[in-house]
């Protein structure tokens, strides 16, 4: 037998490869097919969609080329008007290695782009740490851990579970919005690697066509079980189910029946790890040791255009919390530790390694100012006015920078706070850049105050101020002075 030739892309006689992406073309599809055999071991699902996928209007299909010749593909998909997916990555194992896996994944966020998606979202498995970089550093937040199971159906399974109807619409969305599972998937639900949002639409689309079981048969709904045909496999799959740990099991039960009910030999789920995980395959999905996959949205939730970013919030809620954060996480590690630790020798650890102490480093990184200072009430205040920059809003670390006269706190990429130490005084000056907060003429408390120059007036406030502050009496006005131009900059983006 002539074994079979591998295809290996062209070189240019310099042995420079020249890459493109591009849209795909029905003649990419022998060249693509052929090194999908060199994929997953041969196990390329890609010759099942190729068709569906070069023939999908409402998505895109891009190509990549070498030297001309097609090398890689990807997918862009919209599962629901605004809701785009991202799958099909490939890329032809002699090219693996040189950055192209990367410009393939960024064309396709930008082709996604343009598609004014509500949301994009893609998975991996979660081992593929070059796709999880490419993606984190385009913007992508992991929204979600699963396992992929499979069972042998089960015709002997007795059916406890009932179809639920569009009559029960309300308690089906009322339960699965109240449920664990739901959480744990920020609210999206696995038809093999896809994973459409399980919203009321969606909802309402399985209940017509009978996929949504419930228990009780009668009565108040305790328990709820979606599942979908896989495109792929065409297998029945298990995206959703919760309850308690003897429901679950059951509906999951119930799932495998259907699957022999349909003529299928096994069925497949992919829900949450942990309990979930752990109950469905004690039902009978137990045929591989779960495959993990994650979850990968564009953009992090809970965040207005405009606002500071989804890690400065995050940063800064830590540094304001950091304290709790540490005890929190000394004690769990105390706790569960095969011997009987110290807490604060574990704490002591979790600051060195996991967490920063970000306590050490304010005090290291305004150290040569304050030490400058010609007293120590000025000392004080000082001090009453970083910590409290630092401890209530989570301004410190990096954001903090001093030298031997002056002091600032950064926020947003812009100066929230300067201190200059005087012979007598400090001088705290707050804005400008955060909204119109400080009302003409207040003074809060200090022995002198001003707008400086460049600080523009509406509507009777000002969006900076100057404080001198000569005592301890100075530090619960300038605190609320802070106060003020922390919660207008939230307001103003």
């Amino acid at each position: 037998m002539t074994p079979r030739k591998k295809t290996r892309p062209s070189r240019a006689r310099s042995g420079a490869v020249r890459f493109a992406v591009r849209r795909a073309k029905a003649s990419d599809r022998e060249p693509l097919l052929e090194m999908a055999k060199r994929v997953w071991g041969g196990h390329d699902y890609m010759p099942l969609v190729w068709d569906s996928w070069l023939a999908d209007r409402k998505g895109v299909l891009l190509t990549a080329t070498a030297n001309g010749e097609p090398v890689g593909v990807a997918k862009i998909s919209e599962l629901s008007p605004g809701e785009v997916w991202l799958e099909g990555l490939r890329l032809h194992p002699d090219l693996q290695g040189r950055g192209l896996s990367k410009r393939i994944q960024s064309a396709a966020f930008r082709e996604a782009m343009k598609l004014n998606p509500k949301s994009v979202r893609y998975s991996t498995w979660l081992g593929n740490e070059a796709s999880r970089r490419i993606a984190e550093k385009n913007g992508f937040w992991l929204i979600a851990r699963t396992g992929w199971m499979w069972g042998k159906s089960r015709a002997d399974w007795r059916l406890r579970s009932r179809v639920a109807t569009s009559r029960d619409l309300p308690s089906v969305i009322s339960f699965i919005e109240s449920s664990a599972c739901h959480a744990a998937t920020n609210g999206v639900a696995g038809v093999g690697w896809t994973f459409p949002e399980l919203n009321r639409r969606r909802v309402r689309q399985l209940l017509s066509r009978g996929q949504v079981l419930v228990l009780p048969r009668k009565g108040k709904i305790r328990a709820v079980a979606a599942w979908d045909i896989g495109k792929v496999d065409n297998d029945v799959c298990l995206g959703f189910v919760d309850g308690s740990d003897e429901d679950v099991q059951r509906l999951a039960g119930d799932v495998l029946r259907i699957a022999a009910d349909t003529g299928r030999s096994e069925a497949s789920a992919m829900v949450p790890l942990g309990r979930i995980t752990g109950l469905v395959a004690d039902a009978g999905f137990d045929e591989w040791q779960p495959v993990r996959a994650v979850v990968y949205e564009w953009g992090a939730r809970g965040l207005g255009r405009g606002e500071e970013s989804f890690e400065g919030m995050v940063e800064r809620t830590l540094r304001a919390n950091e304290s709790d954060v540490l005890d929190a996480v000394a004690q769990l590690l105390a706790d569960r530790a095969p011997a009987p630790l110290a807490r604060e020798n574990v704490r002591d650890y979790v600051s060195r390694h996991l967490i920063p102490d970000t306590d050490r480093i304010l005090i290291a990184s305004t150290q040569s100012f304050f030490e400058a200072l010609s007293s120590d009430t000025l000392r004080t205040v000082f001090r009453g006015v970083i910590e409290h920059l630092h401890y209530e809003h989570g301004l410190g670390g990096e954001a903090v920078a001093a030298s031997l006269r002056v002091a600032r706190v950064m926020h947003r990429g812009k100066v929230l706070a300067r201190v200059r130490g005087r012979r007598d005084a400090l001088e705290l000056t707050l804005g400008p850049g955060f909204g119109h907060c400080f009302r003409t003429g207040a003074t809060f408390g200090a022995d002198d105050a001003w707008h400086p120059k460049g600080s523009r007036a509406r509507s009777g406030k000002h969006e900076a101020v100057t404080l001198v502050l000569t005592g301890k009496r100075h530090i619960a006005g300038a605190r609320k002075a802070i106060d003020a131009i922390m919660k207008s900059a939230g307001r103003s983006g």
